[in-house]
């Protein structure tokens, strides 16, 4: 044999083959791996050119897959101002006046939301000042620029802050009339206070960039993302993503066009960094418009049939619906009425009639698209399944790998359709940290217990994929949450005993079981000879480690076809 370029040895090697054998060293030649085994038997394959780096005990687990990631979503955040460790309207100031140090009088500075998942539940009261900015306070450190502050996409009600630069460009008053979900606060005399309320989802105030887009309602005159921005968040998104020890993403909920050309502008210039397969969005006007649905199904089909479009770094395939709405702001669509997010009763939203839906997944597979449904209430997954087996009967969808996402209340029933179909479920334990006193004030302890239920979907024999849903994007985090199902508000633990998988179990569904969901297991998911060199590298063995210590392990290095794309200093040794 060819003598080795690389031998990583002296670690834990978690292959995530079909045994979980664990290894101590790992041989790499080009891209691929081409020995793993024993320290002492690679070693004697090394040539006077090999390059040996001793791991020091370190863990070493395939390069992580992520499921559902919203990359480039991760990476606008990083490019817009963020209100990180706030605990004061002082605070808030004081990132808004760095911001005009660096603008022009009259130019727009957009911000991130005020806090994040699962922190803004506690705001405002987390602020010593104990309620929210309001556009007398922006205007102090603003008084020449129209400030923003985006809404959290996922909160019912979604808070956005305008100063009085932003309302007057606008044109807003007391008298303004908005659409449905939205609220204007009014001080006592009705002058609008700069604080907006947006129940709906997709958010209709401005938001950050998103798959899914309501109409701009007050603020359309906000500057959108152009390409350039775009091209900025994913490349900073990748660059975030290799820190995290990301190798691979299937990003199923859809990618439109900028995106598109984003990702294809990186591979291009030989700068993606991270394997990305990606599924086309199917544009929600269409639904309506059947004639313009074909049309695009037609164009869609000529690189995106089948199993997709690419190689080893990008690759397109299959088409991405969304049928209901956000379990986060309670508006999923259920078997049952629950409390939604407005306190009142009902089952949830339904974004298209079902005719409308089956008539547009009947469109993908006659082109032989492979199908992508975000679906995640109880009556969304009966829905979709009933659809995808009535499909089933003219034109067999098993092993074409249709895909339902999110998925957080499925029946036994769905287990044994998803099964039978060879549909794969993509879903995230992350919902349970990020919006856990949603889940338990809509839905109450027992349902919310069996919410994204990771050891029905395993033993049900169903490939499940685990995600991040970009929140928190870092995939050691949601390993752990895979074991602990805590709640991040509350601490309320989800589920357990009955839901407990374990560490292999919860390491398959972050490497192996994403990379099938993007056809890709054959090349990438698990340590293997003939496999691509995709490899993160940790700090601590997040196997063996205390449970309640694994979200404080570190990437020390991420190896993409054998290529370091992160390393915090041992490949400089």
């Amino acid at each position: 044999m060819t003598a080795p370029d690389k031998i990583l040895h002296h670690g834990r090697i978690y292959t995530v083959d079909a045994h979980d054998s664990v290894a101590e060293a790992i041989a790499i030649r080009g891209d691929t791996i081409v020995a793993v085994g024993t320290s002492r038997d690679l070693l004697a394959l090394a040539a006077p050119e090999t390059r040996m780096i001793d791991l020091g005990g370190r863990a070493v687990v395939p390069g992580f897959v992520d499921g559902h990631p919203h990359m480039d979503g991760v990476g606008l955040r990083f490019l817009k101002p963020s209100f990180d460790g706030a605990r004061s309207i002082d605070d808030v100031l004081a990132v808004i006046r760095a911001e005009v140090a660096k603008r022009k009088p009259g130019e727009w500075i957009i911000c991130n939301p005020l806090a994040s998942e699962p922190e803004v539940f506690a705001f405002p009261a987390a602020l010593r000042d104990g309620r929210w900015p309001d556009r007398h306070d922006l205007d102090k450190a603003a008084p020449n620029n129209p400030v923003y502050i985006e809404p959290p996409m996922l909160i019912a009600p979604g808070v956005a802050i305008a100063d009085s630069a932003a309302i007057r460009i606008a044109g807003i008053t007391g008298n303004t009339e908005t659409p449905a979900g939205i609220e204007i606060d009014k001080d006592d005399d009705g002058v609008p206070t700069g604080i907006f309320r947006d129940y709906n989802f997709p958010k209709l105030m401005p938001d950050t960039y998103g798959t899914i887009r309501g109409p701009r309602a007050l603020f359309p005159m906000i500057p959108p993302m152009d390409q350039s921005d775009m091209n900025a968040a994913v490349e900073t998104g990748m660059r975030t993503f290799n820190r995290a020890g990301v190798t691979a993403i299937y990003e199923g909920h859809g990618i439109p066009r900028p995106q598109q050309l984003a990702y294809a502008d990186l591979w291009q210039r030989q700068q993606l960094t991270v394997r990305t397969y990606f599924v086309i969005a199917w544009p929600m006007p269409l639904f309506a418009d059947p004639q313009r649905g074909q049309q695009f199904v037609d164009e869609t089909a000529l690189y995106a049939a089948g199993d997709g479009f690419g190689d080893d770094l990008l690759r397109f395939g299959g088409l991405g619906y969304s049928f209901d709405s956000a379990t986060a702001i309670g508006a999923c669509l259920m078997r049952e009425p629950y409390i939604g997010a407005r306190g009142h009763a009902w089952r949830g939203v339904q974004h298209t009639p079902d005719d409308k839906f089956l008539d547009a997944l009947w469109r993908a597979a006659r082109a032989n698209l492979r199908v992508q449904v975000q679906c995640a209430g109880g009556g969304a997954i009966d829905k979709v399944l009933a659809m995808f087996e009535t499909i089933d009967r003219e034109i067999p969808i098993a092993g074409k790998r249709w895909v339902i996402e999110h998925c957080q209340f499925p029946s036994s029933a769905n287990l044994e359709v998803c099964r039978r179909l060879g549909v794969v479920a993509t879903t995230t334990v992350n919902f349970l940290w990020n919006y856990d006193s949603v889940y338990l004030k809509c839905f109450g302890e027992a349902m919310a217990g069996d919410a994204v239920p990771l050891r029905d979907w395993i033993d049900g024999g169903v490939m499940v994929s685990q995600s991040t849903d970009g929140r928190p994007y870092d995939p050691i985090f949601t390993f752990w949450e895979s074991l602990a199902r805590k709640g991040g508000v509350t601490g309320h633990v989800f589920g357990l005993p009955r839901q407990k998988i374990t560490r292999n179990e919860a390491l398959r569904l972050a490497t192996y079981n994403a990379a099938y969901a993007a056809f890709w297991e054959h090349r990438i998911g698990s340590i293997e000879p003939g496999k691509l060199a995709d490899l993160a590298i940790l700090s601590d063995d997040i196997m063996t480690m205390d449970e309640d210590r694994i979200p404080e392990a570190r990437v020390v290095a991420t190896l993409l076809g054998g290529s370091v794309v992160h390393d915090t200093g041992l490949f400089d040794a």
